[in-house]
């Protein structure tokens, strides 16, 4: 009977691959192989004993009943009459092997009417001799057998025994016998504990049940298919959905794969509804939570997003993608979702380079909420760097209007300024060259002004504050010069044809480098610079 503790005293495990769930069937040539292996394996032992020589008659006339099964040319199949006179043969042989008391030659026919009832599909018969053959102490053979015909080869006993247990188990299952159905497949996993299609179908029986119990089953059989066959997609989904039963409950569980299914169907609603029951049946399940924030934002109700992926982020602090939709969320309710998605877009495509695009989105987000500061930060900024300074000031000025104590505003709102005054290279650089001097950088803010010059060779502040760091740091001829552009360009601020002089007339007269001539004030009469 099926599950039994069975005699096998050398446990070998099957060769890789699933098991057929249709009726196994061989030809004429294994039949005449199993002639063959009869013939060398069934020796009359006890040539004295007429148990043996009634046995020996036995065995011949099964033989020859195989043969004429063998050349009669009809498909094997225990209907035919051919295979049944070989069946009966065996059968009687058996019997008069059991009479003569040799566990060997019991053994033998056993083996000999597993094989053969294997190979015509009669598989209830062929588990029961199988099943003898391991209670007499036999083993199941390993070795492919050999045919006749060169290069080919046909199922071991461990392939047919596994191919007709697993067969009576599926029936079973069909027939709505689980109980039955699982005492085949435990059969077989009792004998070869990594037999794929055993673990399948005891872990799917146990899912099926639909309770706890059956999850927590059905988890350690799926898990190990998966754990012995990781290309098998199917044992890893069935592993990994017996484990949220498991975790989070049958209802919860069935409720959230229902809802996989709407949504893949394109069904959102439906969908939304189940993962809305999952969060019911068990409201810490995070998925779920995750699932119905993402159907609310594809329905545009950003509002209603919210509170999922603030559960989301709770559970999860450190999922950055979760922390992302909440913000995305958040906007789209704050500015409406218009605005949002044009600044979200914007971003992209800002992250991307595109700073033409990037403008145009979010003047898009700004045109949909006039309110919307950060999209005014970025329209200006997008608009500023791609060299439209003037576009970018009104973007600076709303800014402003609606928070004025944004200094990061009012900073880019004068080097804007400045790019429109001195041009969309020149204007910057200065403003920036001023902000690294202020900062006790006068080496950056040196190379800055020659950036600016080199833009806007009529540029005459920028050449000033060359003249001055020159001048500070006792670089007199270079001082000099620089003023002098200036002085040239400027003819009206006199500070420039002033210190040009004094630089002029400094030149020769310097002291060593560590005693720099500090400049005057700015602003200074002229008595102040005798």
């Amino acid at each position: 009977m099926a599950h039994r503790s069975l005699a096998l005293t050398r446990r070998v495990p099957r060769l890789r691959g699933p098991a057929s769930t249709g009726p196994v069937t061989a030809g004429r040539t294994l039949l005449s192989v199993l002639v063959l292996t009869l013939m060398g394996t069934w020796h009359p032992v006890f040539a004295q004993d007429a148990a043996a020589a009634g046995y020996a008659a036995a065995a011949a006339s099964a033989r020859a009943a195989l043969s004429a099964a063998q050349t009669s040319g009809e498909t094997p199949h225990p209907d035919r009459p051919e295979w049944q006179a070989a069946f009966q043969a065996g059968e009687a042989a058996l019997a008069l092997a059991r009479t003569a008391r040799d566990p060997a030659v019991v053994r033998e026919a056993l083996r000999f009417n597993a094989r053969v009832y294997a190979v015509v599909g009669w598989y209830s018969r062929a588990f029961e001799a199988f099943d003898a053959l391991l209670a007499e102490g036999g083993e199941l053979a390993t070795e492919e057998v050999a045919s006749a015909v060169a290069g080919e080869s046909y199922p071991s006993d461990v392939d047919l025994f596994v191919t007709a247990t697993n067969q009576l188990g599926f029936a079973r299952y069909q027939a709505g016998d689980d109980e039955g159905a699982r005492g085949y497949y435990l059969s077989v996993l009792d004998l070869f504990p990594e037999e794929p299609e055993a673990l399948r179908w005891l872990g799917r029986i146990a899912f099926e049940q639909g309770d706890l119990e059956g999850a927590r089953v059905a988890s350690r059989y799926f898990g190990r298919l998966a754990e012995l066959y990781p290309d098998d997609a199917g044992a890893a989904y069935y592993a990994g959905l017996s484990r949220d039963r498991v975790s989070y409950g049958v209802a919860a569980s069935d409720a959230f794969q229902r809802g996989l299914q709407h949504y893949e169907a394109g069904n959102l609603e439906e969908a939304l509804a189940e993962f809305g029951m999952a969060l019911v049946a068990n409201p810490d399940y995070v998925d779920a939570e995750v699932w119905a924030g993402r159907i609310e934002l594809e329905s545009r109700r950003p509002a209603r997003a919210v509170p999922h992926w603030e559960n989301v982020v709770s559970a999860r602090p450190e999922d950055e993608g979760a922390a992302w939709f909440l913000g995305y969320a958040r906007v789209l309710a704050r500015w409406g979702v218009e605005a949002g998605e044009a600044y979200y877009r914007g971003l992209g495509a800002y992250e991307a380079g595109d700073l033409e695009a990037a403008a145009a989105e979010f003047q898009a987000a700004t045109a949909a909420d006039d309110d919307f500061v950060d999209a005014h930060v970025w329209a200006a900024r997008s608009l500023q760097e791609a060299g439209e300074p003037l576009a970018a000031i009104p973007h600076w000025e709303r800014v402003l209007a609606l928070d004025p104590a944004d200094e990061r505003a009012a900073w880019y709102l004068t080097r804007a300024r400045q790019a429109l005054e001195f041009g969309p290279v020149a204007g910057p650089a200065y403003y920036d060259a001023l902000a690294h001097y202020q900062a006790g950088d006068p080496a950056e803010a040196e190379r800055l002004l020659r950036v600016a010059v080199d833009a806007n060779p009529a540029f005459a502040q920028a050449w000033g504050y060359l003249g001055r760091i020159a001048f500070q740091e006792g670089r007199y001829a270079e001082a000099e010069e620089a003023y002098g552009r200036a002085a040239s360009i400027a003819p009206e601020v006199d500070d420039y044809a002033f210190f040009a002089a004094e630089a002029r007339a400094l030149q020769g007269k310097a002291e060593p480098e560590d005693e720099i001539q500090p400049l005057p004030p700015e602003g200074d009469d002229e008595e102040g610079r005798q």
